[in-house]
């Protein structure tokens, strides 16, 4: 059986604290877009988990989707396995979320195929284990998020269409976090969770309100300059783009994105952008989904 894993942006990213563990405690908008891996799945009766022509870098072992497959299993119990190949379209390493919406993918429909009958609070709770954007992906809605990531509110968003910006490059998210710096004590938590806690030096004052309004109005995400300043290339793509509006990151990077509410306007300037960029980025014209594509499957 085949299942669409969609892709997400961040809508604005604050940091607002950091917590004893050295987790970062963040606000953000996810939005889902209709760019999408396809996972397939074959339940088998050996008990083996299997990636099939994995073609990561990286061993299949510690590929997410596996590990979240591995961890259902141990988890429920069962003598059921599976085959599972997954067909990259959305790009890694950007900040799009692939990897994770994989593994809530492979999560999701584990549960269903296996017959295990768990919740999603605990599908949630061993994506957490895995990623701090699984959780998300689980929720399957678009939604204002706090915490780690993992504080999920849903969130209705009106049809909006992105120019979509992946540069060839990656950015290490744990480099632009060790990167971020701090400066005021954040008023909003108290106590043991209160340890190291502060402010980015970004925000203007601890009165600020942010929320998904906030987030939504300025795209503002605090992980942006520090990208800027690790990647001059990415510096230079986003000199080349300002022309055609409010040039926004989603995540930790790499990929750029430019918003648009008129489907004829997204389309020129993806048109634009693609004959500018000289092979430094690829460009996708996206809207935004109010339902990941797993709850239409019939499981």
């Amino acid at each position: 059986m085949t299942f669409l894993a969609p892709a997400k942006l961040n809508l604005g990213l604050k940091v607002v604290g950091k917590r004893a563990d050295g987790y970062h405690l963040l606000k953000t908008i996810f939005c889902l877009i209709d760019l999408f891996d396809e996972v397939q799945i074959q339940i088998t009766n050996n008990g083996k988990i299997s990636l099939i022509e994995h073609s990561q870098a990286w061993p299949y072992q510690t590929d997410l989707s596996y590990r979240a497959a591995k961890l259902l299993q141990e988890y429920s119990g069962t003598k059921y396995g599976a085959n599972i190949k997954i067909n990259k379209t959305i790009p890694s390493g950007g900040g799009l979320g692939g990897g994770s919406s994989d593994a809530a993918t492979v999560l999701t429909v584990l549960n269903n195929l296996w017959q295990l009958g768990l919740t999603n609070d605990i599908l949630i709770e061993l994506g957490t284990k895995l990623g701090s954007d699984i959780p998300f992906f689980i929720h399957g809605k678009n939604a204002y998020a706090e915490g780690v990531g993992e504080i999920l509110t849903d969130i209705e968003l009106p049809k909006q269409y992105f120019v979509l910006i992946c540069p060839i490059f990656h950015i290490q998210t744990a480099k632009v976090f060790q990167n971020l710096s701090f400066s005021k004590p954040d008023p909003y938590l108290h106590g043991d969770d209160a340890i190291n806690m502060s402010f980015p030096q970004r925000r203007e004052s601890s009165a600020q309100i942010i929320d998904d309004k906030y987030l939504l109005e300025t795209l503002d995400n605090d992980l942006f300059p520090i990208a800027l300043k690790l990647k001059p290339e990415l510096a230079n793509i986003l000199e080349q783009l300002k022309i055609f509006g409010n040039v926004a990151m989603t995540g930790s990077g790499s990929s750029l994105f430019l918003r648009f509410y008129e489907p004829d306007i997204a389309k020129k300037v993806a048109k634009k952008i693609a004959e500018i960029s000289q092979n430094k980025y690829n460009t996708f014209l996206v809207k935004s989904l109010a339902f990941s594509p797993i709850f239409s499957n019939s499981l």
